[in-house]
């Protein structure tokens, strides 16, 4: 069982899914503000059994919420950089830590704890170089246990997506 805000949910394997369910998610990882009927109509059932499906779908939490997705540069957040993290000691209080500070900041839009040669890669967004160094000294500098950050720019985004593939 998965704990999930407080509730338990069966975990629902990919095996599970049929090919109505595939093409439901497909099509509302492409648009999901579509309507219900629309939707029925581009897989082939009724609007009834559509429904029924995605709100399945949402309760045993393969579709686990609806977001807007926002051009950085109209919202003033230009500037994209992933940054390489290593800690002092790989300890499970280190790990928990840093990951509660980053859950707290909201220019970090993404944060993952890696095996290999380093603990944490970064998604950071923030308007300018100003901002990102404000940011590095005195929020990830500032973590005890920090030993070591490498940071890249992104000049270019080659590929933005958030669909998963369904094959």
């Amino acid at each position: 069982m998965l704990r999930r805000c407080g509730t338990l949910r069966p975990i629902m394997s990919q095996s599970t899914l049929d090919a109505i369910d595939r093409q439901i998610l497909s099509i509302l990882q492409r648009d999901a503000r579509i309507p219900n009927t629309e939707l029925a109509d581009e897989i082939g059932l009724t609007p009834a059994p559509t429904l029924r499906r995605v709100r399945r779908l949402e309760e045993e939490g393969v579709i686990q919420r609806y977001v807007a997705l926002l051009d950085p540069k109209l919202v003033g957040r230009e500037l994209m950089v992933i940054v390489r993290v290593t800690l002092d000691k790989q300890t499970k209080a280190g790990f928990e830590q840093f990951a509660k500070k980053m859950q707290e900041r909201p220019e970090v839009l993404e944060c993952f704890l890696c095996l290999g040669d380093i603990d944490y890669l970064l998604k950071v967004c923030v308007p300018d170089l100003d901002a990102y160094q404000h940011f590095l000294v005195n929020t990830l500098a500032a973590i005890p246990g920090v030993r070591n950050t490498a940071s890249t720019i992104v000049v270019k985004q080659e590929k933005d997506t958030t669909s998963l593939p369904l094959e």
